[in-house]
């Protein structure tokens, strides 16, 4: 299965950002989507920014992202 993630251009230089998945940095290449800006969200996938998302995109995504981490911590617990 592959997993694309949201995460916040915190900067750009050449073709590549910093991205920012709820506080951890990494890079991402630009080269596969257009009209990025620093604060837009966008899907990342094996180092590749592949999706801008609207706002709203943005903002349902990373309340199942939470929901999904959430779940996954209550299954830990209990399985503990």
């Amino acid at each position: 299965m592959c997993i694309a993630a949201p995460a916040q251009i915190m900067e750009i230089k050449d073709n590549v950002a910093t991205v920012d998945f709820g506080g951890v940095r990494q890079q991402a290449k630009l080269d596969l989507v257009e009209n990025v800006d620093v604060g837009r969200y966008v899907l990342v996938h094996s180092g590749y920014a592949i999706e801008v998302l609207s706002d709203q995109e943005a903002k349902d995504s990373l309340e199942a992202w939470d929901e999904l981490l959430k779940a996954l911590d209550e299954e830990e617990l209990e399985g503990s």
